[in-house]
């Protein structure tokens, strides 16, 4: 069964170091479905405006990504985000948002979908995360992320989408942001007690840290960033991570009959979803994936594994 995504499928102008991009694919189920097709299969739900290029669509579905659940509207223009990065890869700045269709963008699902095992909600409105959040029968897990446009606009909804999920994705600013708490390992607690029952902060190239319980067993884990030579265009990277962290989950469970997901299984996703987002940053919105295979992410793995390794200290 599919990974169920609600996000924006979108397009993008893009300038970086390193070149410029006009009308380029972009969007949170567009980053998180094609990193997330290398070990399962994804269903977007999102919309499309009346001038999104055909081409995007068939690139998806090339992908195996399921796009019966993408709508077009007839009369409205599609999301647009209009941006730039300068030597802080880290920081984007950005010169226009077009919101587009997705001001009236009211999800339905079919059956098969409200009957998948795993959801997961891009960063869009928190009222809209939760209409599709309802439609769900009895959904494994569920995973949301978010922005800090809606923690300044739609905190109270957003906090009551959080205890909704079994993770929360947000990168260090925004977990500030939403906790009110400096120290990145106390604000992940204070947001994980909200409800979800992971925590994982996204660092850019500082890597990882997940604050989570498992039954009754609370854990901390921090994996650093690959040390990737290159980043063209860093757009989408969180997204890039979160499709390959479910997607890894996804194929636990999937092969493992249903059989509960564990601690271990957590750190393999978080490893795997470091390596995935690192091979996106590469290349400008979606391009290095069309060039690499699953045995490219399991090599940046081994990296990862291998030099983060060591043993302990003699007496």
């Amino acid at each position: 069964m599919n990974i169920v995504m609600a996000g924006t499928v979108a397009m993008d102008d893009i300038k970086t170091p390193y070149g410029e991009r006009i009308g380029i694919i972009g969007g949170s189920a567009s980053h998180f479905s094609t990193a997330a097709s290398f070990l399962a299969p994804t269903s977007i739900i999102g919309i499309v405006g009346k001038d999104y290029p055909a081409r995007y669509i068939q690139y998806l579905r090339k992908k195996g990504v399921d796009t019966s659940g993408i709508v077009q509207s007839k009369d409205q223009i599609s999301f647009y985000w209009k941006g730039f990065y300068e030597n802080d890869m880290n920081v984007a700045h950005t010169n226009d948002t077009i919101l587009g269709v997705l001001s009236s963008f009211n999800p339905v699902l079919d059956e098969e979908k409200k009957n998948a095992d795993f959801l997961f909600l891009g960063n869009i409105d928190p009222v809209i995360q939760m209409k599709v959040y309802r439609q769900m029968k009895k959904p494994v897990f569920v995973g949301m992320d978010t922005m800090n446009f809606w923690i300044s606009s739609r905190k109270n909804e957003l906090l009551a989408m959080i205890k909704k999920v079994d993770a929360l994705f947000i990168n260090d600013g925004e977990l500030r942001q939403l906790s009110g708490e400096v120290n990145l390992i106390k604000a992940a607690g204070m947001i994980r007690k909200k409800g979800p029952k992971m925590v994982v902060v996204k660092k850019g190239e500082h890597g990882v840290l997940i604050n989570g319980i498992l039954g009754t067993e609370e854990f901390l884990f921090f994996t650093p960033a690959y040390p990737t030579m290159m980043v063209k265009d860093p757009t989408g990277a969180g997204d890039s991570f979160a499709g390959g962290f479910v997607s890894y989950l996804h194929r636990v469970h999937t092969q493992n009959n249903g059989k509960p997901i564990g601690l271990a299984d957590i750190r393999h996703a978080a490893v795997w979803a470091t390596a995935t987002a690192s091979i996106s940053v590469e290349g400008f919105a979606t391009s290095r994936f069309d060039k690499i295979t699953a045995k490219d992410i399991r090599e940046r793995c081994d990296f990862l594994y291998q030099y983060t390794k060591f043993e302990p200290m003699p007496e």
